[in-house]
């Protein structure tokens, strides 16, 4: 979290004439747009409003600020949202940005002067009540671009990854950020590999035939392997190993870089855990290593615990922990 205390502020959004419907009722991942960009704030900060047209009467699992405005833009959430933000900084997100994630907001509000933004601009954006003044006058005057709005004030320009300021205006753009987890085939067998490679060595590993058998003929290897696609890429994947009666290990639960933070690991998880509990499977073991911290803490949310075990690899401690079903 930023160091400073942090309001979030969810820019609901209405009607879309390009998009047919409510983009905030659309789903991705199974989960609205509405629903993932109010999770992905309340990681990233201590207080989170949203705002929009009460009027437009959506069904949201959260309260909507009305922005009091009669403009239909960015702008006017912006103003409402910093009016009713319970801290001196901000960050804002539109609800069309769903591969935003919380580390991505709070970089933007770890540089923000008046205003940070990432380098595409102008949203989502980091943003202090000293912003506040002139937003309000460049909205009661009907100066609606946010990027006029911001060239008056002192901002700061954070690189993030641009895959992750994907911007969703159409359903074809929204079906592209679209990811599937299916069983593993044959056609997936070079990606897979590519994944646990490339994984691998982001940790310090370098994949070893005499470790890594699975990749040779991961179908052989596993009681049941899952790919995670993205227009038909491999992007991620997760593994049960049996180990002996009504025991399980879980194996390669692994994402592309650019998918992580976006809820696929849960997604991954879930569905590999739902496997054993209906293959009545007493306990799932597993290991990892020190620097996968994130995983770690998702595994540990999810019930495993610690235990002792598990040799180094290549030099480096490998942690064990078991859940017990």
């Amino acid at each position: 979290m930023a160091a400073r205390p942090l309001t979030g502020v969810l820019l609901v959004g209405g009607a879309s004439s390009r998009f047919g419907s409510p983009k905030a009722l659309a789903t991705l991942d199974g989960e609205t747009l509405a629903a993932r960009a109010w999770r992905t704030l309340e990681r990233a900060c201590d207080h989170v409003v949203a705002v929009g047209k009460t009027v437009d009467d959506l069904d949201l699992p959260f309260a909507v600020i009305d922005d009091a405005s009669d403009v239909r833009a960015p702008i006017a959430g912006l103003v409402a949202g910093l009016r009713a933000s319970a801290t001196e900084l901000a960050v804002a997100l539109p609800v069309d940005t769903p591969l935003v994630r919380s580390r991505d907001l709070r970089r933007l509000a770890d540089a923000c002067a008046d205003i940070a933004v990432p380098q595409i601009g102008p949203l989502p954006a980091a943003l202090r009540r000293t912003a506040l003044p002139v937003l309000e006058d460049r909205l009661a005057v009907g100066e609606l671009a946010l990027r006029d709005a911001f060239s008056g004030l002192e901002t700061r320009v954070v690189e993030l990854e641009p895959a992750t300021l994907a911007n969703v205006n159409t359903p074809e753009e929204l079906a592209a950020l679209q990811v599937e987890i299916v069983p593993f085939r044959p056609e997936h067998a070079e990606g897979f590999r590519a994944l646990v490679g490339d994984t691998l060595r982001e940790f310090g590993f370098e994949p070893d035939p005499a470790l890594d058998p699975d990749l040779s003929d991961p179908a052989e290897a596993y009681e049941a392997l899952w790919i995670a696609t993205t227009n038909d890429v491999v992007v991620g994947s997760v593994a049960l190993r049996r180990i002996g009666p009504g025991a399980l290990q879980l194996k390669r639960m692994y994402l592309m870089p650019g998918q992580r933070g976006r809820g696929l690991g849960r997604r991954l998880l879930a569905t590999a855990l739902d496997w054993a509990r209906r293959d009545h499977a007493d306990v799932i073991t597993l290991d990892t290593t020190e620097r996968m911290e994130e995983a770690r803490r998702l595994y540990e949310q999810h019930g495993f615990v610690r235990v002792s075990g598990g040799p180094p690899r290549q030099g480096q401690s490998r942690f064990v922990y078991e859940l017990r079903l």
